[in-house]
């Protein structure tokens, strides 16, 4: 399923919002944490100050013995809920809470209680100051004694500077992992049930959000398509409304705009075909001889009337606008009409082809030589390759060469500078087949299907040229369908495209044989044999008997 921008702002948004939400989680937990040590720190110092200030008081000045000193440590121990310990000068542990005999611990479950070397070693650490009075304070597992972190703060005792031993508080630091289980059960819990219902009023929203903008796509594909008809349905007062409107506005332009060209294609055909079928019709009168001579000059005045009516057209044409680039609109127009006068009469069936059999290189080469001025102003490589030695066709030659134009001039069109484009014959199954390749921009796949259409033109910006009239392409087909052959496109985006399309070849056109005679020649040029009915071969001609 195809995501919408929608889609990716509410996945956005929602992933944004667990990252903050961690960050913050893991900021609080942590302030929280060290607000609650600081604060036990505080409590522990203190206890710590009244034990050594007032029991280990009255001990050292023998106010009370042993016994009550290890009572009073212990009553101490279970209503702080501590471990409290007493190590002598030596840093020998003389009392721990949590035993009668004073060697157990508690506020901080050891690994071995009974390792006592080991842990009067880790004391020796920490109990023996540098200086005078000094205490301490540290949060680990003291050496390995305790199997988890625990808070130890110990405060030297001195009599009359003498140091007689430390009374040590630990309390382990099970508090941090209790406050980050409270928080995470008290904050994680009601953030799902937010996220819950955010990701529903979310969803909500987007249906009643995206509901018009599918409209308003839908529509614009048909508008795409042509259809100016299509109404957006959206009625709501907002942006999406607007736009709807918006869009209607342009689709009725559109359409008249449409219809506006259609009309002037029509009445610029009807125009221009007029005066010229007139011409024609008067010219092959006269040609076949069905005008006498003596008539002649009466109808050649009609033909002056009509040409200098197209004159007169054209120039009001002109008058339309004022602006530099009327010059090759008109041109462009002049194209145009011609093009539509030709597809009118591939639409009439009015077109006669005129087949003969004719070497298909005797129109590449020529028509490849038209374009070498234009090809080498852009940096073009154009040439033909002829890889097979009948290239002789059964097809309407000036037709065909004008199919062999279009397909060089469109290659030209769409090909960078530095590129190649070049024209082969190939030869396969009684057919003869050209193919225009070129090393341009290539046609896009949905675009392919369409080049063919009439006045379709791909993006302007592809190529140089912009007086294309989109019918060049529709000609080629017609006149390739008109012979009773194919012509196909393959084109890739970057690598450029190929048009192939396929002849007939040469007929036997059952001409009865007549003797020949063979003269040698070395000062005709193949056009003027060619036009004077002559075949060549490069160093004779054979003229019939």
């Amino acid at each position: 399923m195809k995501k919408t921008a929608f889609d990716k702002i509410v996945v956005g948004f929602v992933v944004l919002v667990v990252i903050i939400f961690a960050l913050l989680m893991v900021y609080s937990i942590s302030t929280a944490q060290n607000s609650v040590l600081s604060e036990r720190k505080s409590t522990m110092k203190n206890e710590i100050t009244m034990l050594a200030d007032g029991a280990m008081t009255d001990y050292s000045n023998g106010t009370i013995d042993s016994k009550e000193l290890y009572k009073e440590l212990q009553h101490a121990a279970d209503t702080l809920d501590m471990g409290i310990w007493l190590t002598d000068e030596r840093s020998n542990i003389i009392f721990r809470s949590g035993s009668s005999s004073g060697n157990s611990e508690s506020g901080g479950a050891s690994k071995d209680s009974d390792s006592h070397s080991s842990t009067n070693d880790n004391l020796k650490n920490y109990v023996e100051p540098d200086e005078l009075f000094a205490s301490f304070c540290f949060e680990d597992t003291f050496g390995g004694y305790f199997s988890e972190d625990t808070l130890v703060i110990g405060q030297p005792l001195y009599s009359w500077n003498n140091y007689m031993g430390t009374i040590i508080l630990t309390s382990p630091m099970t508090f941090k992992q209790d406050i980050k289980s409270r928080m995470l059960s008290t904050t994680f819990v009601p953030f799902l049930i937010l996220m819950l219902i955010a990701m529903i009023a979310l969803m909500l929203m987007s249906n009643s959000l995206l509901k018009p903008i599918r409209e308003i796509i839908k529509t614009s594909k048909s508008y795409a398509q042509g259809n100016f008809n299509a109404r957006v349905n959206v009625t709501a007062k907002n942006e999406f409304g607007e736009l709807a409107r918006y869009m209607e506005e342009m689709a009725d332009e559109l359409s008249r705009s449409n219809e506006y060209r259609k009309s002037f294609i029509s009445n610029i055909s009807h125009d221009f075909r007029s005066p010229l079928t007139s011409i024609k019709g008067y010219i092959e009168a006269m040609l076949d001889g069905t005008i006498p001579p003596e008539l002649q000059e009466k109808y050649l005045n009609i033909v002056l009337f009509e040409t200098d009516r197209l004159n007169k057209l054209t120039s009001g044409l002109l008058t339309l606008n004022s602006y530099d680039i009327v010059l090759n609109e008109a041109q462009r127009l002049t194209k145009l009409t011609q093009g539509l006068l030709e597809l009118n009469n591939f639409d009439s069936f009015d077109l006669q082809l005129d087949k003969s059999n004719f070497d298909i290189r005797d129109i590449i080469t020529p028509t490849i030589n038209t374009f070498e001025k234009r090809c080498k102003d852009r940096g073009i490589f154009l040439d033909s390759v002829f890889l097979t030695d009948n290239t002789v066709v059964y097809a309407d030659r000036t037709k065909i060469q004008q199919v062999i134009y279009n397909l060089v001039d469109n290659a030209i069109k769409f090909t960078p500078e530095g590129r190649q484009i070049r024209v082969q014959v190939t030869e396969k199954d009684n057919k003869i087949y050209t193919s225009v390749k070129d090393e341009g921009v290539g046609i896009p796949k949905d675009a392919q299907k369409k080049v063919f259409e009439r006045f379709y033109k791909t993006d302007p910006s592809r190529g140089k040229d912009k007086t294309g009239t989109g019918l060049g392409l529709a000609i080629t087909k017609e006149i390739i369908k008109a012979h009773g052959e194919q012509i196909t496109l393959t084109s890739e985006e970057g690598e450029g495209s190929e048009f192939i399309f396929s002849l007939p070849k040469e007929k036997d056109m059952q001409v009865p044989i007549k003797p020949v005679h063979v003269e040698h020649t070395e000062h005709h040029s193949d056009t003027d044999i060619l036009s004077s009915g002559v075949k060549s071969n490069g160093k004779f001609r054979i003229k019939d008997s």
